[in-house]
């Protein structure tokens, strides 16, 4: 699917993933108790059947800035008041190949 089939506008992910992602950004607190217990590691399947392994890193919202997270909410995060702030308009630009690009 591209964005001439679909009249949408999406980013060209660099390798073989032959589908797209559906990237959804929650905000929530975890208690350190909860967190302790939740996974460290995420896995993606390689086209050679193999696995990448990610690491899960928890870091304070205003770190987020400069980090390549796609969609590209960092600056948005870290510019909130506090995390606990009411988002009023959750909606970002849309995001394609003409400003983003993948490192």
């Amino acid at each position: 699917m591209d964005s001439v089939r679909t009249g949408l506008p999406f980013v060209t992910r660099p390798g073989s993933t032959p589908s797209r992602k559906l990237h959804l950004i929650y905000r929530l607190h975890v208690e350190p108790d909860v967190r302790a217990r939740m996974a460290v590691e995420e896995y993606d399947k390689l086209p050679d059947g193999g696995r990448e392994i990610g690491i899960v890193e928890w870091i304070n919202y205003r770190e987020t800035a400069s980090l390549p997270i796609f969609p590209p909410i960092g600056p948005a995060l870290a510019a909130m008041p506090s995390p606990h702030a009411v988002v009023a308009d959750a909606a970002l630009p849309a995001v394609t190949d003409d400003n983003y690009t993948w490192i």
